[in-house]
């Protein structure tokens, strides 16, 4: 390994040089696309905008074993019932279409096109075009009860990455010295589950190369060592809402944390500097670009880095 202290400053260094940069954009380094993204079970479509980092973040913090939803309504049409004292997550969808000055009502942008009578569509004067957003309430599958999950294929790809020795014997270290806490590759998405004490990552194949696959594991499992019987840091234990202070301070802290370990064992991620700077910045730009988070943020991670590699 590096000298640690050297490598500590050097990457402190780029994190600084990134928050002044313009024009960075974060790529996720794994193939593959929505093998896990949140899915209505009864519709068999994806969510798609706010809806997904939403159910994400709720499947993660709760647990759920499986990103598939239903309304109460979708539920119960399908013979099954939700669970008593389950809480539903809200999602929206933006509806186009037209207020009717005539009637005070919103119309479908379909429903004004099938129009035909003069009366009815007196133009311009009549309708305004406007936009409508509706709330549903929804389910996890593993909230209700006489519905089965949708088992989706795996991940196929050609590409062929060689696992790093002096990788694996560090997360092989970390992993047998802590109680209960397994590493999964059940779902083409990474992230760290705090209620199962779980990682799940992509298969290795799935990356742009090897490196790439371990500096995302590295950020996964610095998070796992917030969990209140490691370390216990305030950042990952109460986590409240995605996107807030607490969970911007937390993937700070993560991020630094795999870029040190990276920089340790002489890795050469193509999920290089740039992309690491980018992701960083954002996170940053969460906390109102208050640099003194982002510096306790190192700080927290020279932690994480040394009990990773206890």
């Amino acid at each position: 390994m590096k000298n640690q202290n050297d490598v500590y400053a050097r990457i402190n260094d780029l994190v600084i040089e990134g928050l002044t940069k313009e024009g960075m954009q974060w790529f996720k380094p794994w193939k593959g696309g929505q093998e896990n993204a949140p899915f209505n079970l009864h519709t068999k479509r994806y969510y798609n905008g706010f809806n997904i980092f939403m159910l994400n973040f709720v499947m993660r913090t709760e647990g759920y074993e499986h990103n598939q939803w239903m309304t109460f309504k979708q539920i119960s049409e399908k013979g099954g019932k939700v669970i008593k004292g389950s809480k539903s997550t809200e999602v929206y969808f933006w509806q186009i279409g037209y207020f009717d000055n005539k009637t005070g009502k919103f119309v479908p942008a379909k429903e004004v096109k099938n129009i035909n009578t003069a009366e009815q569509f007196e133009g311009k004067d009549r309708y305004r075009k406007t936009f409508s957003v509706r709330f549903y309430k929804v389910f996890n599958v593993a909230q209700t009860e006489g519905i089965e999950p949708m088992i989706k294929e795996e991940v196929v790809t050609d590409v062929v990455n060689e696992p790093n020795e002096v990788a694996e014997a560090l997360v092989k270290n970390y992993i047998e010295k802590q109680n209960g806490l397994k590493i999964l590759h059940r779902e083409n998405s990474a992230y760290y589950s705090p209620t199962r004490d779980i990682v799940n990552m992509p298969m290795l194949e799935t990356f742009v190369d090897a490196d790439s696959y371990y500096k995302t594991l590295f950020h996964e499992l610095a998070h796992s060592t917030g969990h209140k019987s490691r370390l216990n840091r305030k950042s990952m234990t109460e986590i409240s809402h995605w996107g807030d202070n607490t969970y911007a301070k937390e993937e700070l802290v993560a991020e630094i944390s795999s870029w040190y370990l990276v920089g340790l064992l002489g890795l050469n991620p193509q999920d290089n500097e740039v992309n690491s700077q980018a992701y960083i910045k954002g996170w940053c730009k969460s906390l109102k670009d208050k640099p003194s988070e982002c510096v306790f943020a190192m700080q927290q991670a020279t932690k994480v880095v040394d009990y990773l590699q206890q």
